[in-house]
This record gives structure tokens, sequence and C-alpha cells, in this order.
């Protein structure tokens, strides 16, 4: 029996900063997302799917790992993933996948440059990060020379090596000029600047999001059957800036949107970091916020119509009653809302729950939703669960696979529990003072922080919004204290079971 007989072959699409109520099938009436929402009818869709530290390097290692920070020890962005724990492709490739990445995988330092095969067990990588350094870069400026200048005036969080410079044009040096030239003329206004998002001249057929597109799908044109196929397509987008061609912005209107929740409401209540990070976007106005909201969805709309083009390749090219389709992000992006955007340590749901569609014809029902909590350190437990491999020892996650097929699961948590260790660039808060460890439950979100004074309660049956913090509501306190158990609990059962002594001493 041949290795693609025994295994199934994987597509993993995996989005930067994607709220999941900017999905049709989550809920959404305004971002068009008709790709995404027909491979929901097509499979499994988990509805309250948590990052477990909603920042993009920590958030991702998890995903690969099935472990939290404090145990794959990249606890933030500007870390490396340690060699100490297998990902997921170092175990797919030790039972005779070919494992492939293309586009964006930051499980390193952006400054280190870009990825290189092999590369923690994919041995073939075509790596586009942030910075579009490297294949993407190239490429697009040789086809498409004419936005050369745009292009170099949008990069940032380059290599600071020289050494990486060698032999290789130096853009640091052209960096400022080219942004004022080419970039700045496009910015929302003088507060909201280009890096929340812009009015991009660039044309699609130019886009990061097309060319990583482009090069997953010539990867599954490629793939001849040899051995299964486990390929990773990581999108930059819906990630800011929110850069969407012109086609995709023209359906959203700014003075359309709605404007952010939670903006207005009484700030003494709050944590003192989130307070900081408010004040410091104060400048912008509802028309900013309207703005970057109708650019945040083009940017989930143009994605949408390339991940439709990407899976009918892989409808055309592989069996899909033996490939396993999967679509999630890294975590969410909070948009405005509260007064704030972004990620980093400010625990809203629109910022920690992410899509989770799992698809895989004859296998799963089409258009089942799953309710129950689970996290994205679940996520590698349950994809080698379903590839037939199992689970490793050292991961913080499980297999939630019995959910897949409607199978009830006995003893599954009843809570997410997610961790930060650090605030936005442009929160003056020193850690660990913004350093929160939440337990999200199915009516409330309780957040806590080194300063037992400060936290927050949400009542999500009552403010699903999440604009009223009775942390500190003499009523709520048994409801407190219950979450900090259940904190302390998990805090505690995280390094359960220790390893095997190798000396009864």
């Amino acid at each position: 029996m041949s290795a693609q007989t025994c295994h199934p072959n994987i597509v993993i699409i995996c989005s930067d900063q994607h709220r999941a109520d900017t999905i049709g099938s989550y809920g959404s009436t305004i971002c068009r997302t008709p790709a995404l929402d027909r491979l929901a009818s097509q499979g499994v869709q988990f509805d309250r799917c948590l990052a477990n530290n909603p920042v993009c390097s920590p958030s991702r290692a998890t995903i690969l790992t099935g472990c939290q920070s404090a145990r794959h020890g990249l606890v933030r962005n500007g870390y490396a993933l340690p060699h100490r724990l297998p990902t997921v492709a170092e175990t797919l490739q030790a039972h005779g996948y070919r494992t492939h990445a293309v586009g964006k995988l930051h499980i390193t330092p952006h400054n280190q440059g870009i990825a290189e095969a092999p590369f923690y067990g994919f041995e073939a990588v075509e790596n586009s990060e942030d910075p579009k350094i490297g294949p993407y870069l190239d490429w697009a400026i040789e086809h498409y020379p004419d936005y050369a200048g745009y292009l170099i005036g949008t990069l940032f969080n380059l290599p600071t090596d020289d050494a990486y410079w060698r032999g290789k044009r130096d853009l640091r040096q052209e960096v400022a000029r080219c942004r004022e030239q080419f970039v700045k003329p496009h910015e929302i206004s003088a507060t909201c600047n280009w890096g929340y998002g812009h009015f991009s001249p660039l044309p699609e057929e130019a886009h990061q999001t097309t060319w990583i597109t482009n090069r997953a799908i010539a990867a599954v044109e490629a793939h001849a059957g040899e051995r299964p196929l486990m390929l990773w397509v990581g999108y930059q987008d819906p990630h800011n800036p929110f850069d969407p061609p012109a086609r995709f912005r023209a359906p959203y209107a700014p003075d359309a949107m709605p404007s952010p929740i939670g903006r207005d409401v009484d700030d003494t209540p709050l944590p003192p970091h989130l307070r900081a990070f408010r004040r410091s976007l104060s400048g912008f106005t509802d028309h900013d916020w309207r703005t970057l909201k109708a650019l945040y969805y083009g940017s989930v709309s143009f994605m949408d119509a390339a991940i439709g083009r990407l899976l009918q390749t892989v409808e055309r090219r592989l069996d899909m009653r033996h490939t396993i389709v999967v679509y999630l992000a890294d975590h969410g992006e909070i948009l405005g809302d509260h007064g704030i955007c972004g990620k980093w340590a400010y625990h809203y749901d629109a910022c920690t729950r992410v899509p989770m569609i799992w698809r895989q014809d004859g296998r799963w029902a089409g258009g089942a939703r799953r309710s129950a909590i689970i996290e994205l350190g679940d996520f590698a437990p349950t994809l080698l669960d379903a590839a037939g491999i199992g689970a490793g020892p050292a991961m913080d996650g499980a297999s939630y696979l019995p959910l897949l097929a409607g199978e009830s699961l006995p003893g599954w948590r009843d809570h997410a529990y997610v961790e930060s260790y650090n605030g936005a660039p442009t929160d003056p808060t020193p850690p660990p003072l913004c350093w929160p460890r939440t337990i999200r439950t199915d009516r409330y979100r309780c957040t806590f922080y080194a300063d037992p004074a400060v936290g927050e309660l949400y009542d999500l049956q009552e403010d699903p919004g999440e604009c009223r913090n009775r942390y500190a509501d003499p009523a709520c306190r048994a409801i407190v204290d219950e979450h900090r158990q259940r904190l302390v609990s998990r805090l505690i059962l995280r390094d359960y079971p220790l390893p095997e002594r190798p000396f009864d001493v």
C-alpha cells in the first residue's frame, strides 16, 4: 500500500489577522466571501475557535506545534521558534509526506531575512512575509517596474544585518524616499497613515496575494501523487496595511460602513494599558475608522477570491475524498472597536476569535457547524489524528476529531485559555503589567493581570460587544473567583504529565 493510500493530502490555508465575523458563514452581512462560504457549506465550521496568543509569530508556532507559548518558547514577535519541539510539517514528513510551504510562515524574526528549505520540516519553501523581500518582490519589480517605487516604499521590518544585503540591492537606502514619493499620497489622512491602510495603486495581478496564490496553484499542479502532499498556504492578507486592489475596495464605501463599537464607552474601568492604547489612537476620526473598515473588508474579499481560485485547482487536481482542506487564521483584528486596532494584549473576541473550517468529502458532512469551544493549540493534534498518525505526547492541545464527525467528546474542556506577552508598539505600559491571562467560557470572558486590582469581566450573553467591564462589580465576585480557579487549574495542569524520569533517584 502506498503512502498516498495511507494518508490523505492536506492543504492548510492560513490567513493573517482575519476576524471571524467578517465571513458570510460566520454572520457577516456586509463583507463578501463567497469562496469561504462555499468551503463552509462543504465542510465543518467551528463557530468558537480562539487563538491562544493573539499575535502573529506565537500563534503560528502554536498552530504548527500544538503547544502554548510558554512551552514552545516563541512568546512574541521577534523570537524564533526553538527546534526542541517537532512541527506538524516535521511529523508529516517523517510519515512520508511531501511538505511544501508557500507565503507567510513568520516563525522566525523578519529581520533575519526570508526562510529557505529545509525549514522546520518543510522540504520546499517559497517564502513571502510582511517585509515582502525575496522571491515575490523580485518577481513584482521585474514584471511590474512601473510600481517598483511604490513596492519599495511599503517595505518595513527589513533585515538589519549588512551580511544579508551583500551582493543584493540594499533597499534600506531607498525606502524613505520611495515612501514619501509613492506611498504617502495614497494615505487615508495625516493621522491614519499608510501603515494602517491606504488606497493602493498596485494592480491585483502584481499583489503579494496573487503571487502567493499562483505559487500555491503551481505546487498543486506539480503534485505527482507518489507521496501525499502537505501544502501550507500562508496569506499576508488581511493584515495591515490594508491595501486591496481597486476592484475589491470599490464595493465598500466608507460612509456605508458601520461605526466601530465601544469607542464612546467610559474607559475608566479598563486596564491601564488598554486606556493608554486607546489614547494613543485618539486622533483617529470616525471617517478614519470607517475607511479602515472598508479597506479591511476589501482585503478580505480580495483574499477570498484568491482562495476560490486556489480551491478550484485543488478540486480539479486532487481527490477531494482523499484530501483535507483547512482554513484558519492566526488571530483577529479589533478594527476600531473600543477605540483600538490590531491585536496584541487586548483579548476582545474580535482579536481572539478566528475562523476554523475543515473539509474532506465523504468523511465529514458538509454545512455542519460546531459550537464547542476549541483553541488553535488543538489544531495540530487534530490534524495529525485526522491524517491517521496521532498526536505527540508533548502537545498542550487535544484532538477534537470526533467533533468533526458530529460525535460527542466526553470531558472536552468548557473554556479557552488566552495569554499575551506584549502590548501594541504604541502602548507605553511596561511588561508584565500588560501580560493578560484570559479564561473564555460559554458566557463570560474573564481576564487577569499581575495586579489583582486590575481585570476584565464581560457577560457575553448580555454584552456581546464587551463594552461593560464588570470585574470590580461586587455582584460578580463569585464569577471572577470561579474563572480565577479555572485559570489556576489550567496553568498547573499545563505541565502534566512530566517527561519520564531517566533515573529513579
